[in-house]
């Protein structure tokens, strides 16, 4: 027989390893540069993704702790904790694709590090379950009062979220130059003449027949020489 206990230290061990594995492999204090949060305005409005007179609320969590935080109120969701005054929980998160060393690296990161969104219709008892999970430091607002995300505000997260674009982040640089890997134009070498990082493509002139000739290659197809 399992006991409860070993059914409960098997879950924090779970999300434990989310929070190894997901997103950003290192999140910087958030007080070390400029809060992306700050961007988000945050009011006593009425704010519905669906029909409800629910709102989104911002709670703070110390640095890597988001995914444990999530794991908890989903389970306070799960588990009808407060009936349905507790609608959704979420870490918002784009899909972004690394190039380095020539080697293409997909990966999911958190839009908002240190910060949870949740969809309630806040009372003081469920505030202060929330504000009590370890990893929790506050709610968004003014003092100990909880304020909602405006609605736009919040709609542009949600928007984003639903957004599949991914953002690509490579080390090619312009006048920099490269060598075709694969492709019809293998074995050839040019220079960088523009870069295309949503479509994910290079533009070059390289030389074939003596004749500086100007091509574009998908990043996969190329590699920096040294």
């Amino acid at each position: 027989m399992v006991s409860d206990n070993s059914i409960e230290n098997v879950a924090e061990e779970e999300v434990e390893a989310i929070d190894e594995v997901s997103t950003e492999d290192t999140v910087q204090d958030i007080s070390e540069e400029k809060d992306p949060i700050e961007d988000i305005s945050i009011d006593e409005v009425s704010v519905s993704d669906d029909e409800d007179n629910s709102n989104w609320y911002i709670v703070q969590t110390l640095s890597l702790h988001e995914y444990k935080v999530h794991f908890r109120i989903q389970t306070f969701i799960d588990e009808k904790r407060f009936g349905r005054q507790l609608k959704r929980v979420l870490v918002p998160e784009q899909k972004t694709v690394e190039i380095k060393h020539n080697k293409r690296i997909e990966k999911n990161t958190k839009i908002f590090p240190g910060y949870v969104f949740v969809k309630m219709d806040m009372d003081d008892e469920m505030a202060y379950e929330i504000k009590s999970l370890p990893g929790v430091t506050k709610f968004m607002g003014e003092g100990n009062t909880p304020k909602a995300v405006v609605e736009d505000e919040i709609l542009k997260v949600l928007r984003k979220v639903g957004d599949k674009t991914k953002e690509v982040d490579v080390d090619f640089e312009v006048g920099e130059t490269i060598k075709a890997i694969s492709g019809p134009f293998r074995g050839y070498s040019g220079v960088i003449s523009d870069i295309n990082i949503i479509k994910g493509k290079v533009k070059a002139k390289i030389s074939i027949f003596g004749r500086e000739t100007p091509v574009e290659l998908d990043f996969e197809q190329v590699e920096k020489t040294i």
